[in-house]
Formats: C-alpha cells, structure tokens, sequence
C-alpha cells in the first residue's frame, strides 16, 4: 500500500470520527466531499460554528460549487492559509487537493490543540512524546513506530497498567505489537483506531498519518482521559450513519447502519414522530473479529421531525438522540427556483424541437431574466444518482422537464397545453420566497 493509500484511509477515518456526531459518514474522500454537504458538516462540528445556510440537497454543478465555495471561504475566514485549494478542485474531486484541505483542518484543529506556538505542530508533538517516553529515544513519526513498542509505552504512561510488558514484545512482530497497542488505547483512553496495525508497521507509513493518531494520545491527556467505564465506552465505540438519520422522506424506507465494537451488546433503536412511533427494522451481521453491523430501516408515514434513539447496552451512542427532517417528496435542492432540464445530445427530432420551443415559450415571458430562474441544466453533466433523482421526482424521462419550487410541472407540451387555457402565467409567477409575485 503507499503512503497516499495510507493517509487516505487515516483521514477519511478522521472525518468520520467527526461527523458519527450527525449520523454521517463517508465511504470515499474523494467523491463524498464533492457536494460540500459533508464538508460544511465537518466543519461546523470541528469549528463549533455555523456555517450559515447552504445547499443541503445539491443536484446540479452549480450548487454544488456553491457549497464548496461556502466551505473554503469559512476555512479562510478563520485565519486558516491554505495555499492552491480552492473549491473547484474539491467538487472536481483532485483528490491530492482534498487529502491537501484535510490536513490543513487536522493540524489547525487537533495537531496544534494545546501547543504553546513556541515551534511547529510537528515539533510540539514530538517533544511532548519524548517527554513521555524518553527511554525510546522518539525522532520521527515515520520509522519509530513501526515495531509497535513504542506505541504501547505510550499507552501505558497513560492508562498504567494498559501495557506493562512494552519493553518485551518481539520487534518482528510489529503487526501484532501495533494492533495490541492500538486496542488498548482504544480501551482504556477512548483513542479511535483511525490508523490500522498493518499501516503504522509499514516502513513507507504516512508521516501526517502517525502524527494525526499519536495526536489524540496528548488530547487524552489534555481532557484527563483514563480507564472508563465498560458500558459507556462500549457505546462510544458505536457509529451509526445513512440517510435515515439526516434525511428522509414521507412513505419510503430510510435506511441506516450501526456499527459495534462486539456482537454481545444489546442494541436498541427507537424512532419517534409528529404522528407516533415508527416501526423499526433490524438485521444484524456478526464479524470473526468479534463486533456486529446492524442494518437499520424504518419508514416514517407523513412528513415532519423526527427523532431517533439508538443505544448500545442501555446508553446512547455518539450522536444520538439524531434529528431527521421528513420530506413529503425527494428535494432536488430547487426550492424558490424554476428550472428546466434538458439533454443537449437528444436523438429525437421530437426533443430538439421541444427544446427550442419551449426556451422561446419561457423567453417570450421573460422568465430568463427572473432572479427565480436557474441556467438551463443539462442532465448530460449531472452525476448518475443526481440525474435518476430528477427523473424519479418527475415521474418520467421525457425531456425538456420542467420543475416550479422544486414541483414538476410537466414538459414543453404540457406547458404549451397551460398556455393555451391561460393558466401559465400563474404557474410561473408563483415565488416562493415570502409569496410574493413578479
């Protein structure tokens, strides 16, 4: 594996370990970041700030750009100095820019915590590890780690007696030495195992990778973290995300995962609602490692907020109790907004057609000149998910398709067909902002 592989991993980890607190989660960097939606999450659970409003149901590029650009200019706007990123890179997916922005947050909002700004982040930390462990003689954050033994020392000053035997374990046997010292720290000091065993022994290990986890050993530290209690650390283990806990919608099932640190524990789900509680689904998947993933699904019956409950041995889990807000029907993030969405490589004379006739029909209204109206959207540029979005909210594939506040409407003939009753003009004046008309 390369170092980049490494440091991807540990820092889609990272994010996670973050946003478990709102029920999300990402699968790949590279990709999951690019609507901005997870991104502005992060970083109001990291900041502690609000970020103000943005698209919380990007569908189209230009929303998407929109929510990215809110993100870097919050990152800038906290002193932050962030050298050739810039939002278009992350909704593009580079992810070398992405990996870029990411440590920029860790160092920022873990890495310095608690330096006294005498020296670099870097320096800092390894003074403070040479100060724990001395006997080991700690240079770098690379090499020095990789047999494991020094990881379990540090455990040990720690939460004493989590590794007494660190000055006797077989350095040939780095792998096993770091996934003991790694659960033992999880263990005792709560420290999430962003990193796997088989990476911190890897010689061509990530240096930010290493400096990222040891990072959360003098956080424990600072917050006074020692052996907690089995049943509340247990349930701090737990991460639960998927859409069923951020978002759903009226009559369709909404699906989420938990995942455990063992398969003994007792989990328990309970979904509240406007009308009354929610029946709840469970399927529960058993690892040889020894913990469990339970597939969740519930459907909620009208729309409305929610509340879920998810506890593990009788106490709650990171995030919860979480707040889903309930859509009467999928949002394509077109609230207030007309738009019209067409292909720009239809085979049909029919659609080419439709598509000149209907720009004329709206221009001649000039509906293009309205700050309600967005550019035409090709579905052509559209991610996959997106473009089946629109359809599947449509009702049809016929294209051009046109959506007042975020409501099909219909295509160029039906809106022809309203045109002729005189019942057009109505339909497209309606603003949803305050009501008012143009």
């Amino acid at each position: 594996m390369s170092w980049q592989d490494i440091q991807k991993n540990t820092f889609t980890a990272w994010c996670n370990e973050y946003l478990k607190d709102r029920g999300m989660h990402v699968t790949d960097l590279q990709k999951d970041l690019r609507d901005g939606v997870l991104l502005i999450n992060l970083l109001e659970i990291i900041s502690g700030k609000s970020l103000g409003r943005y698209n919380k149901n990007p569908r189209v590029p230009t929303q998407k750009y929109e929510n990215t650009g809110i993100a870097v200019e919050f990152v800038k706007s906290e002193g932050i100095k962030i050298v050739n990123i810039g939002n278009t890179d992350i909704t593009d997916g580079n992810l070398r820019i992405i990996l870029g922005l990411i440590w920029t947050l860790i160092l920022r909002y873990q890495v310095n915590r608690g330096g006294s700004g005498d020296g670099s982040a870097k320096d800092e930390l390894l003074k403070w590890v040479q100060s724990k462990i001395p006997e080991y003689n700690i240079k770098n954050f690379k090499t020095d780690w990789n047999d494991g033994k020094a990881l379990n020392a540090l455990t040990n000053v720690l939460a004493p007696g989590s590794a007494p035997d660190h000055a006797r374990l077989d350095p040939s046997r780095a792998v096993d030495n770091c996934a003991k010292g790694m659960n033992a720290a999880n263990n005792y000091l709560g420290i999430p195992k962003i990193l796997a065993p088989e990476d911190l022994a890897n010689p061509r290990v990530d240096e930010q990778s290493v400096m990222t986890y040891i990072s959360y050993f003098r956080n424990a530290e600072l917050d006074g973290k020692s052996r907690e209690d089995e049943a509340a650390r247990l349930a701090g283990q737990c991460r639960a995300y998927g859409p069923g806990l951020v978002e759903a919608v009226a009559g369709e099932e909404a699906p989420f995962v938990v995942d455990t640190p063992n398969s003994t524990g007792q989990l328990e789900v309970k979904v509240e609602g406007p009308a009354s509680k929610a029946r709840v689904n469970i399927t529960k998947t058993n690892h040889p490692n020894g913990t469990a993933t339970y597939n969740v699904s519930y459907t909620p019956t009208e729309p409305g907020e929610y509340k879920v409950h998810v506890t593990f041995g009788g106490l709650h889990i990171p995030g919860s109790i979480f707040t889903v807000r309930v859509l009467e029907a999928i949002s394509l993030g077109g609230e207030g907004k007309i738009r019209v969405f067409y292909s720009t490589t239809s085979s049909s004379e029919k659609g080419r057609h439709d598509v000149i006739h209907l720009q004329r029909l709206l221009e001649a209204k000039k509906v293009h000149q309205r700050p309600d109206f967005e550019p035409w959207i090709p579905v052509d540029v559209m991610e996959r998910e997106d473009r089946e979005a629109v359809f599947k909210k449509a009702g049809t594939r016929t294209l051009p398709i046109v959506f007042v506040d975020d409501k099909y409407v219909g295509d160029y003939d039906e809106l022809q067909r309203l045109e002729e009753i005189g019942k057009l003009n109505d339909l497209l004046n309606y603003q949803v902002r305050g009501g008012r008309r143009y």
